[in-house]
């Protein structure tokens, strides 16, 4: 005969998901890291490319 029992659940693993917090507990996200402000040379590399593209349109546009 077959056997038709089935086998132990995972210990490691909850079937109903994770269990809901209590009242007053939130889950609160890390706070964002301060990024440092620009500086000139990210400023005139910025700049540099806008102006290539400018003028990469300019100049297929004008062809």
């Amino acid at each position: 005969m077959a056997d038709d029992r089935r086998p132990p659940p995972h210990r490691n693993r909850d079937p109903y998901g994770t269990a809901p917090l209590p009242d007053g507990d939130r889950v609160h996200r890390k706070p964002e890291p301060d990024l440092p402000p620009i500086t000139a040379g990210q400023k005139l590399t910025a700049l540099l490319c806008a102006l290539v593209i400018v003028a990469a349109v300019v100049i297929g546009a004008l062809r």
